[in-house]
């Protein structure tokens, strides 16, 4: 059985202590977390520690904290014999220096605290500075996950920039649209059968196909009225941006 140790009480920690709690081949021993949270009990049942406490001998530490607070939480762990990662789609593995047994151990999914997820179905994306521990730190991401792929830190920054199109700005995408419809008394619900099935278009044909609506067309009349009616400059520069966008993709096809 592997003994882990968890650093970080934020979402992405939330979902990995579900998913290792519930692992039969993992033993979470602790969840650490900044200072404040010393002595709150989160969802899982564990009950948060003090980084500056840390004393466990462990197998793997996983940090999973803010991007810009790894360096600073690998500095506070200290020395150790475990296996250190971190959970961050950005930011290169080598950011754990000097640790020598450092790795990166990244779940391709969002993840919020008071959501459910399935992790069977997550991709988890891992790198490690040494081939000895390989073996480790996939048998963690089997433990919990039927998707485990080897990444380097170039392609998994890259990969990361390609989910921030997918879900973050789509997300931005659906909450505009929420907005035209509060500020004019229509069910948001509406759009809900258009939304699934603008997202299993997609990944049947693939999006390039998938495209439809007035900019792939060249429908300058529709996009004026679309501009005009809408209320906000931020708005309106927002779908010119993305208007054009498209146009640019399909040049060929106007």
């Amino acid at each position: 059985m592997l003994s882990v140790v968890l650093i970080g009480a934020g979402n992405v920690s939330a979902k990995l202590q579900q998913a290792f709690s519930r692992s039969e081949e993992i033993k979470l021993l602790a969840v650490y977390g900044r200072e404040e949270r010393k002595g709150e009990i989160l969802p899982s049942g564990q009950i948060v520690s003090s980084i500056s406490e840390f004393e466990h001998e462990t197998d793997i530490i996983v940090i999973a904290v803010q991007d810009d607070a790894i360096s600073i939480v690998q500095k506070e762990i200290g020395a150790t014999n475990a296996l250190v990662v971190h959970t961050a789609g950005s930011i290169p593995m080598n950011v754990l220096l000097p640790i020598e047994r450092r790795g990166v151990f990244y779940p391709l999914q969002t993840l919020s605290a008071d959501r459910e997820v399935d992790f069977s179905s997550i991709p988890i994306c891992l790198e490690c500075a040494m081939v000895e521990d390989n073996e480790l730190l996939e048998e963690l991401a089997g433990s919990i996950s039927g998707s485990v792929n080897w990444i380097n830190s170039g392609e998994r920054q890259r990969l990361h920039l390609a989910a921030v199109f997918t879900n973050n700005f789509v997300n931005h995408m659906i909450r505009q649209a929420e907005k035209i419809c509060e500020q004019h008394d229509v069910p948001k619900e509406m759009l809900h059968p258009l939304l699934d099935e603008t997202i299993a278009k997609a990944k049947e044909l693939g999006a390039f196909k998938a495209q439809t609506g007035p900019a792939i067309r060249g429908d300058m009349s529709v996009i004026d009225k679309h501009i005009k009616l809408l209320p906000e400059t931020v708005q309106q520069e927002l779908y010119k941006t993305i208007s054009a966008s498209i146009q640019y993709e399909y040049e060929s096809q106007l």
